[in-house]
């Protein structure tokens, strides 16, 4: 017979422990439902999926009680998302609405609470330069949990003195991290949030499995914010290929696996004058994404790799479509040389589109374009 007792893992909220009498959560679709005037039938839509809120009743017991709940208070009052780990469901991205202390004089040294937690979601509506972008960045937030779950499931039993690989591979994806945040072109106002991110993997890495799921979200979350900023998408794309491990360590694969989906994201969300433009960052995607597929294959849960090729099809399907509603390149001759704002004025129409055809054919002299060169069709 299954021992129920230890068939749960330890909850916890920010890495406080706490304990849970019941657990509650809810899900579904949100579904359009419009009648057909003079019909019995009806038509159905699926507007995606209804905001999840996890509902708890839990408690803190022991002779210091009373200090670990000021500490729990501290976690459940902390701004922005943080990582619950629930007993059966296991780890997701949370943040914290309502919750509520009662405390029993009869009861000393148990302390109460009723909390209200609901799924992280997106930390702002990104309004990228494509759809999407927004879609990608919506599949990475969707799959902090899966990707918390299986490096948890992964790491489980894992004795922590065999733990230091492990620590060595999380802490080297945070070193990895740094290095992108500082290569890409990252907003000075978003540095610092991603820099304390990156500081809390180094932190979590000290315990590799206690800290399993919180740390393979926090990789996620990370990249997925570095992603939402990040100009040019090469500062992603060299680090997505340097990501894939040499073994299958759980840590290596996640930080892969994040990197690769980063790359798709900040793909998308890039400015294509041409088809041909589109289409080249279209076929960038396979020599990233395939490597990283091909290690998971080996090393981790297959919802990690389908969802990583979900994103990678989400990316090459939107580039796609924008490569077919972009004008096609084409070859300029000239008789001589001539300047680009004369050019572009002959081409277009607008003497201020001189600075694209001196960017797209690396001219160092404006006033001088070569008389062969590469322009958009008119």
């Amino acid at each position: 017979m299954r021992d129920w007792l230890k068939a749960f893992r330890p909850a916890s909220f920010r890495g406080v422990p706490f304990f849970v009498e019941v657990e509650e959560a809810e899900g579904g679709r949100r579904v359009a439902v419009s009648p057909i005037a003079y019909s019995d039938l009806h038509v159905t839509e699926d507007m995606g999926g209804q905001v999840r809120p996890f509902v708890l009743s839990a408690y803190i017991v022991g002779d210091i009680a009373d200090a670990s709940t000021r500490s729990f208070i501290a976690a459940l009052n902390a701004p922005g998302p943080a990582t619950l780990v629930l007993p059966m469901l296991g780890p997701v991205l949370v943040r914290v609405p309502h919750w509520r202390l009662s405390r029993e004089l009869g009861r000393a040294g148990y302390v109460g609470f009723e909390i209200d937690f609901v799924s992280a979601g997106l930390a702002s509506l990104p309004f990228a330069a494509v759809p999407g972008a927004f879609a990608i960045a919506a599949k990475i937030a969707a799959g902090i949990d899966i990707l918390a779950s299986a490096a948890a499931f992964r790491m489980r039993d894992v004795a922590p003195g065999q733990a230091a690989p492990s620590a060595i591979a999380a802490a080297s994806a945070a070193a990895l991290m740094a290095t992108v945040a500082d290569a890409a072109e990252l907003p000075a106002e978003k540095r610092p949030a991603i820099a304390d991110q990156i500081a809390t993997i180094t932190r979590l890495s000290a315990e590799p499995v206690a800290q399993a799921g919180p740390i393979a979200a926090a990789i996620v979350s990370t990249v997925g914010a570095i992603a939402d900023v990040a100009s040019p998408a090469e500062a992603v794309e060299a680090f997505a290929v340097a990501a894939v491990p040499a073994g299958n360590d759980v840590f290596g694969l996640v930080a892969a696996a994040a990197f690769a989906t980063g790359f798709c994201q900040t793909l998308a969300a890039g400015d294509y004058l041409s088809r041909q433009d589109a289409r080249r960052a279209r076929d960038r995607i396979s020599p990233v994404v395939d490597p990283v597929l091909e290690a998971l294959a080996a090393g981790i849960d297959v919802a990690v790799s389908e969802w990583l090729g979900e994103i990678a099809a989400t990316a090459a399907s939107d580039l796609s479509a924008v490569a077919a509603n972009r004008a096609p390149l084409v070859s300029v001759q000239t008789e001589i040389s001539l300047p680009a704002t004369a050019l572009a004025y002959a081409l277009y129409g607008d003497a201020g589109r001189a600075g694209e055809l001196v960017r797209r054919n690396s001219v160092a002299t404006p006033a001088a374009m070569p008389i062969s060169f590469e322009a958009i069709a008119p």
